[in-house]
């Protein structure tokens, strides 16, 4: 038997291979999505797993925003009188740099010691020179974007601070850059000394603070940081070259998950058109099916014959997906490796090939389950009483629901790699395909019922319902395409117009930090004489660590393993205040009043904070305050509104709390455009620790990243509207005999060619008018509930992008149908009615 079905599989394949030509693109256009973004996630991980050292700038590092003391590495015994263990350390703050016409820029400054970089290589020009003759001394090193923006040369001088420095070279690479979404401003290297000369470190200013420690060969660096982290303070974080830049990492995985979701909706997209040509192909099989069962086969072994043949064909069209999506991930990484600090390295990945043949495989088995299970019901006897009776009888196979669902719900998971994004992912799209499968149910409903006086527009409404027609999939995979798109365009739009399109009123123009006790009234003067439209919002800050959650310390190396867990390793800037502010809504419990607040510390917590954490009302929280610790009650939990683009905290202390704390101000000022950079010029004039963080140019840096990242999401993407025109054109060609049927039948009662031409254009264009008026409604759907749930966005109504959705839709459905039916047009009715 297996002999039997082994032959008749290969028999079966070797024939097919024409008929099935857009079954195989689709499975490849899906295929290759996945695999380019797999083997781009796969290149950044080994690029940045071979730079880990690099990354982090040394074996070990002890990383916090207080110094740490100088015979903290002798708290190990191993340390102790060196044993081949070098030290060095690095101090990173943003400050304002200001040039000799009174320009300033926001710089991102770092100030190292001797040693560095331990691992990879700070390049720059001129090169070959060793690092200490071009900083230290007045001399720094400085990135060419700052002698942009200041309009200097190397020889120039600025001023950072209380100290004069002098232009030595520029940076070429840095090796250990801190990585985030964006950064501040370009970067300025001097010495360790030097910093010390600026002024710019006082109580209360924002410093990282990063030993690194460079071991033998032969050191186990896990195991010194283990006992680094057991000795030290639990608000130093201690971490090994293994986890260097957590953030980056973070970022990227979870990138690229958003990436392989998106083409996997591709590949979803081409199991429809799957499923429509092995639904025409078994069709075309009852004859010969019929007959095997007359001479004595059995439903079960053709069943597997046909099963094996489609995975054979899904197999090879998921190798050539492959073989596409090695090579689209050079395509893909352009769009991307201006985010990262590195080099990447491309690379080709087996396992992402591997990922993208299992993963092309199963799709192509679960779509053809469902149409290949009408083999058990084709009886013998068809062969005899096809021309009188061509359906087949039986019930659909409703009980095969449930494990092909299951079967697309667990590829889904595996993409995801996250059992909750998997879930919804797979949630969401089969609540998608349901709804797009009734609203193309609707269609052909309503084409079957609209009465249309023009000839064209009637026989074209009635193609959509006639017995053969492949409206309802041709709908749902064109729809969901569209869906994915505009979902993406609507998000975009929406994200750029509440973080940069912001009316001038509404966003401040400077948050000013680092402002000394001493200094908040003169600065408050100041700016108020030099064109603030409103006075200063100054607001007291004091820095510190989470230490406690109801008494239940927080270690140093509970912090290291979870990296993820932000809500443990963060800093958190605290404050005080009698009242809520007014962005600030109180939605669990009460403030204090004065006499609660004179009685204990208390709290409010943020309630997206307090979730994550897992503290309620009546709880406490312990803070690490320069090694000072602070507990408080909770008495209120907040909503924040953190799209004020003002002063926001996650905790607000009760007055008289944090009396005796180191503290600093924090500004918030507005100001009109044409006034910022003499407002920001006197600042950085008068009180040079001052650090000015302009609105504006931040927002267009987050506007920039946006752009990029949506480009790469919107290449991935094509490939899903890429899937959709296939399974339209798969079923154009499909039903191509009835189509030259139809058009010579309408030429031999007298229609022109141009009549026949506007039938079949009406019927594409309906088509695609109708996937795209789904899809677009989906998508504002989509937009809507990601923008409300999940990033608190108000929604953006945008019915330009909604109309592009539609008019695209059905221009690239005419394109196709136009494509597909151009030469049924030149034939000639008698020819083919004689064949018939």
């Amino acid at each position: 038997m297996s002999r039997f079905v082994l032959m008749l599989a290969w028999r079966e394949t070797r024939g097919a291979w024409r008929h099935f030509g857009y079954f195989f693109a689709c499975i490849t256009l899906g295929v290759s999505a996945l695999v380019g973004v797999g083997s781009f996630a796969d290149s950044l991980e080994r690029t940045v797993a071979r730079s880990a050292k690099s990354l982090m700038g040394g074996d070990i590092e002890i990383r916090s925003t207080q110094p740490v003391s100088e015979d903290a590495a002798a708290l190990v015994p191993e340390l102790r009188g060196g044993l081949g263990v070098t030290v060095t350390r690095v101090r990173e703050l943003v400050a304002m740099a200001q040039s000799g016409g009174s320009q300033s820029q926001l710089v991102e400054l770092k100030a190292v010691g001797a040693g560095y970089p331990f691992y990879g290589a700070l390049v720059t020009e001129p090169g070959n020179v060793p690092l200490e003759t071009l900083i230290g001394g007045g001399r720094a090193l400085v990135h060419d974007s700052f002698l942009a923006r200041l309009g200097l040369r190397v020889g120039d001088h600025f001023r950072v601070g209380d100290l004069e420095l002098t232009i030595a070279g520029v940076i070429v690479k840095e090796p250990d850059r801190a990585v985030g979404v964006f950064s501040l401003g370009p970067r300025v290297l001097i010495a360790a000394e030097d910093l010390d000369r600026t002024g710019l470190v006082r109580p209360g200013s924002r410093v990282r603070h990063r030993t690194l420690f460079r071991l033998p060969e032969d050191r186990d660096a896990q195991a010194l940081r283990d006992r680094l982290a057991e000795a030290l303070p639990a608000v130093q974080r201690v971490s090994t070259y293994a986890q260097a830049q957590p953030g980056l990492r973070r970022f990227w995985d979870q990138l690229t998950m958003y990436l392989g979701l998106t083409g996997l909706v591709a590949l979803m997209v081409g199991g429809i058109g799957v499923a429509v040509s092995v639904n025409a192909f078994v069709r075309q099989k009852l004859p010969s099916i019929a007959i095997l069962k007359a001479l004595g086969a059995g439903w079960r072994p053709l069943l597997a014959a046909y099963l094996l043949q489609t995975a054979l064909l899904g197999l090879g069209g998921s190798a050539l997906g492959a073989l596409l999506g090695s090579a689209v991930q050079p395509l893909l990484a352009p769009t991307l490796t201006r985010l990262l600090p590195i080099e990447l390295t491309l690379s080709f990945s087996p396992r992402a090939v591997l990922g993208g043949l299992a993963m092309g495989v199963g799709v192509t088995l679960l779509y053809a389950l469902w149409p290949l299970l009408q083999i058990r019901h084709v009886p013998p006897a068809l062969i005899l009483r096809m021309e009188i009776e061509p359906r087949l009888r039986g019930r659909r196979p409703w009980a095969a629901a449930v494990p092909i669902a299951a079967g697309l719900a667990a590829l889904a998971l595996w993409q995801a790699g996250s059992w909750k994004i998997g879930a919804l992912f797979a949630g969401g799209l089969a609540a998608a395909l349901l709804l797009l499968a009734l609203g193309a149910r609707l269609v052909i409903v309503l084409a079957r019922r609209v009465r249309w006086r023009a000839p064209a527009w009637r026989q074209g409404a009635a193609n959509l319902h006639r017995p053969g027609s492949h409206a309802g999939p041709v709908l749902v995979s064109l729809g969901l395409a569209v869906m994915l798109i505009v979902s993406i365009a609507l998000l975009d739009r929406s994200l750029r117009a509440q973080l940069v399109d912001r009316a001038p009123g509404s966003a401040p123009a400077f948050f000013f930090i680092d402002i000394q006790t001493d200094q908040a009234e003169p600065f408050a003067r100041l700016v108020g004489a030099q064109g603030a439209t409103a006075p200063a919002e100054m607001t007291p800050v004091v820095r510190s660590r989470l230490a406690a959650v109801n008494g239940a310390a927080i270690t140093s190396g509970e912090r290291s393993r979870r990296e993820d867990a932000w809500y443990l390793t963060r800093e958190y800037v605290l404050t005080w205040a009698a009242e809520p502010p007014g962005h600030n809504t109180v939605v669990g419990g009460r403030w204090w009043t004065p006499e609660e607040a004179a009685r204990e510390p208390l709290i409010s917590v943020e309630e997206e904070i307090a979730r994550q954490l897992g503290v309620g009302l009546g709880d406490t929280l312990t803070f690490d305050i320069q090694g000072v610790p602070v507990s408080a009650r909770v008495t209120s939990l907040r909503h924040v509104d953190w799209r004020s683009l003002t002063s926001n905290f996650f905790v607000i202390f009760s007055p008289g709390a944090l009396d005796g704390a180191p503290s600093t101000y924090i500004a918030t000022v507005r100001a009109r455009p044409d006034e910022e950079n003499r407002l920001q010029s006197a600042v950085v004039a008068a009180f040079p620790n001052i650090t000015a963080i302009p609105i504006r140019e931040v927002l267009e840096r987050v506007s920039a990243i946006l752009d990029q990242i949506a480009l790469a999401v919107r290449l991935v993407a094509a490939f899903s509207i890429g899937a959709g025109l296939i399974v339209m054109a798969g079923a154009l060609a499909i039903t191509r005999q009835q189509r030259l049927y139809q058009s010579v039948i309408l030429k031999a009662l007298g229609a022109t060619r141009g009549f026949v031409s506007r039938v079949f254009a009406v019927e594409y264009a309906l088509l695609g008018a109708a996937a795209g008026a789904a899809g677009s409604a989906l998508a504002a759907l989509l937009a809507w509930a990601v923008l409300r749930f999940a990033l608190d966005v108000p929604w953006r109504w945008a019915p330009g992008t909604l109309l592009a959705g539609v008019a695209t839709a059905t221009a690239l459905a005419l394109l196709v149908g136009f494509l597909g039916t151009r030469r049924l047009l030149g034939r000639r009715p008698l020819g083919v009615l004689r064949s018939e």
